[in-house]
């Protein structure tokens, strides 16, 4: 790994959705709200004199009004600026956080309907298609004097605690494909978790990369229930790895691992509104329980000054899995996803409290080189290290002997009294 830029703390982003048609036929009232571009406004009473509204305001780095389109989140989330540093070499994170039916699966994906397509180009597009896009325009304009970049992805879904392959599966007897669920590991020597025989596809050009989006995207895991019509339920993680390879002037060839990782998190569900029974009920429970860990991992992460027991990562597999991108060494960026609607009151403070404690989560993002130029570059560190301080030192000894050698020319010496006594 290469020096570490400073720490950064999670970038956290609010978009507050429109209403949709069940909310606005039950005459819903409006009581969440953006105010300017940064702040959220929740209405959750009146005035004394009942002329007024009171509320609770929150502070977030931008902020996102149910007027805003597909295209203006992405050009002003700042996700184009995290691909630039993953062409660098660095991790970076986009997670979409909120309950169930608060748009987090349209904000990364698009329409539902937008999985039957094999290309770009639709307004709806959500943030990881508009990302492959920007990222092989940014590729297609590095590319030559020396660089060179691979491009490959993966996608997996967690499923009632089990992982699953969903670019790759087992084939069965009759025909028939099960998706392979595969197992966590944790590498010591990176200080986090990944998942074991994932299939990584190579994706030379853009359509390729889209191609492979979109059939993991099929064959993810959705149910209908009373809240949401196309319910994720599963916690899905896109991640596109972008190896940049550089010439140097002397023909020396070093090579950086960037990658970005989109996750669409499912969503926690209240059991009573979403009526949710059989395998549903099941799938919520998996759900909530790993929504409300990484719920814990924030506060842990927020309190650590407070805290002598670890980071509760290893509670689920969820939170094993974004354990570098939240206090770890990945750029992250925080999508919030709210309902303005009283209906979703008591989630969307829920939402909001716990992305307003995401925003004190500081990670230490590093460059990942490969192994034996990493050694190099430390040895370098060090050679200077070492030249600094010979340096330093050798200066340090000029300048006493300097001073040493001034005061032997201004003092008589001894023979020099005897004579003039003489």
């Amino acid at each position: 790994m290469a020096p570490a830029k400073p720490s950064e703390n999670v970038r956290v982003l609010v978009r507050v959705r429109p209403f949709v048609s069940r909310e606005l036929e039950k005459g819903d009232d409006e009581v969440v709200k953006t105010v300017g571009d940064r702040s959220v406004q929740v209405i959750n009473g009146v005035t004394s004199n009942g002329r007024g509204q009171t509320g609770t305001a929150y502070q977030f780095d931008k902020c996102f009004g149910n007027e805003t389109t597909q295209d203006e989140l992405f050009k002003q989330s700042g996700v184009a600026s995290l691909l630039d540093h993953v062409l660098e070499g660095y991790s970076a994170t986009v997670f979409a956080y909120g309950p169930t039916g608060s748009g987090k699966t349209y904000t990364i994906t698009g329409k539902p309907d937008n999985i039957n397509r094999n290309g770009s180009g639709d307004a709806s597009d959500g943030i990881v298609i508009r990302s492959i896009e920007s990222l092989f325009g940014k590729i297609r304009d590095l590319t030559g004097e020396g660089r060179q970049f691979k491009v490959r992805g993966s996608c997996v879904e967690i499923y009632n605690e089990s992982v699953v392959d969903l670019i790759s599966y087992s084939r069965q007897s009759g025909g028939r494909r099960d998706k392979i669920q595969l197992p966590v590991r944790f590498d010591p020597s990176r200080g986090s978790f990944f998942v074991n025989d994932l299939t990584y596809g190579k994706c030379p050009a853009e359509e390729d990369l889209l191609r492979l989006y979109m059939r993991a995207l099929r064959n993810r895991t959705v149910a209908s229930h009373e809240l949401n019509r196309d319910s994720s339920r599963s916690h899905a993680l896109f991640t596109i790895y972008v190896d940049a390879m550089v010439q140097d002037g002397a023909g020396q060839i070093s090579t950086r691992h960037g990658k970005v990782t989109f996750v669409d998190l499912a969503g926690s569900e209240r059991l009573k509104a979403s009526k949710s029974e059989g395998t549903t009920l099941k799938e919520t429970g998996a759900i909530n329980k790993s929504i409300f860990t990484l719920g814990k991992v924030i506060s842990s992460l927020c309190d650590r000054k407070k805290r002598s027991d670890p980071v509760p990562y290893r509670d689920s597999k969820l939170t094993q899995l974004l354990m570098d991108s939240i206090g770890g060494t990945s750029l992250t960026l925080m999508l919030a996803c709210v309902s303005p609607a009283l209906s979703y009151l008591p989630e969307s403070v829920r939402t909001l409290d716990y992305a307003s404690r995401a925003k004190n989560i500081k990670n230490k993002p590093v460059v990942l080189l490969d192994e034996q130029q990493g050694i190099i570059q430390e040895l370098r560190r060090e050679l200077d290290a070492l030249r600094n301080e010979n340096r330093a030192l050798r200066d340090a000894l000029n300048g006493s002997g300097g001073s040493a050698r001034a005061s032997l020319q201004s003092a008589p010496s001894a023979g020099d009294g005897e004579l003039g006594a003489r």
